[in-house]
C-alpha cells in the first residue's frame, strides 16, 4: 500500500516530491533530508508514479532504473526530464551493488543528480542532492532565456554556471574547468563586450537562490546557507547590490522570472 505524508502544514501550491520503488511511509533519509513543508509521495511501480505525475504537480522525482517489480524505469525518468517543465529528477543507485551498465544508463537518461545509497545516511547530502537536481533543472529555462542575449564567445562560461549555480562558483574554478587560464576568461569576457567573469556568475548564484525563493515556506537564511553564501546578511547584501531589491521584494515580483528578466538585461545592456 503506498502512503503520503506532508512533513507540516505547507501552501497549498507547494509542490511535492514523488519517491519511486517504495510503498508505505517515506523512508527516514528523505523525510530528514527534504526541506521542511515538502509533501512527499511514495509510489511503487511505475504504473502508479504515471498515474501521481497526471494527478498532481510534482517537483522533484527520485527513481532507480527499476521499480519493486522490476519493470525498467528509464522511458519514465527520459519523458519527465524532456516534456515536464520544472520537474527536477534525481537518480537513485548504489556504488556497491549497481551494475556498471545501469548507472551508466542512469546516466544517460537525463536525471539531473545522482543520490547513492551509501551516501543518504547524512541528511546534508541528500538536502544538497535535491537542491543540485532542482537548480539544474530550472538552469535549462534559463539559459534558453539568456542563450539569445549572450555573446558567443562568454556562452560557457555562462552555461557552466548555470549548471553549477548550486555551488560557491569562483572564476578560478570555471576557468580550470573549461580549461582556460583565469586571465583568458577575463579576456573572453572582455573582447566580447560582456560582464567580467565574477560578475556574470554572480548572477549564475542569484539565479540558483531564485529558484529555492519560489519556495515561500523556505527562510531566507536557509536559502544563504544551502548555496553556501556567509550568511543571509551576506546573500541579501549581493541580492541589494545585483537587483535593488530585498529577498521579500524578489518574492513578490516573481523570484525566477524577475532575476532572469534582470539578468538578460545586465547582458543586453553591457553588450
Amino acid at each position: 500500500m503506498s502512503r503520503t505524508i506532508t512533513l507540516c502544514n505547507v501552501d497549498r501550491d507547494f509542490r511535492s516530491i514523488l519517491l519511486i520503488g517504495t510503498a508505505g511511509d517515506p523512508p527516514g533519509w528523505l523525510a530528514q533530508g527534504a526541506p521542511v513543508g515538502t509533501s512527499i509521495v511514495c509510489r511503487a511501480s511505475v504504473a502508479e508514479a504515471r498515474a501521481e505525475l497526471e494527478r498532481r504537480e510534482v517537483r522533484l522525482l527520485l527513481s532507480p532504473l527499476r521499480d519493486d517489480e522490476g519493470s525498467d524505469l528509464a522511458l519514465l525518468i527520459e519523458g519527465v526530464v524532456r516534456q515536464r517543465y520544472g520537474v527536477g529528477v534525481v537518480g537513485l543507485a548504489s556504488r556497491l551493488r549497481g551494475h556498471p551498465d545501469d548507472l551508466l544508463r542512469l546516466a544517460r537518461s537525463g536525471v539531473h543528480a545522482l543520490l547513492f545509497d551509501e551516501d543518504r545516511r547524512a541528511s546534508i547530502v541528500v538536502r544538497r542532492t535535491l537542491i543540485e537536481a532542482s537548480t539544474r533543472c530550472r538552469s535549462q529555462t534559463f539559459w534558453g532565456d539568456v542563450a539569445p542575449v549572450t555573446p558567443e564567445r562568454v556562452r560557457p562560461i555562462v552555461a557552466y554556471g548555470l549548471r553549477h549555480s548550486h555551488e560557491p562558483l569562483t572564476v578560478d574554478a570555471v576557468a580550470r574547468a573549461l580549461g582556460l587560464h583565469r586571465k583568458t576568461l577575463a579576456e573572453r569576457c572582455s573582447l566580447s563586450g560582456s560582464l567580467p567573469p565574477q560578475l556574470m556568475l554572480g548572477w549564475c548564484r542569484l539565479l540558483a537562490a531564485a529558484v529555492l525563493l519560489e519556495d515561500r515556506g523556505r527562510l531566507v537564511d536557509h536559502v544563504a546557507l544551502e548555496l553556501y553564501f556567509a550568511s543571509g546578511t551576506a546573500f541579501r547584501n549581493m541580492l541589494k547590490r545585483y537587483t535593488g531589491l530585498s529577498p521579500a521584494e524578489l518574492r513578490a515580483k516573481g523570484a525566477i522570472t524577475e532575476l532572469s528578466r534582470r539578468f538578460r538585461r545586465a547582458l543586453a545592456r553591457v553588450g
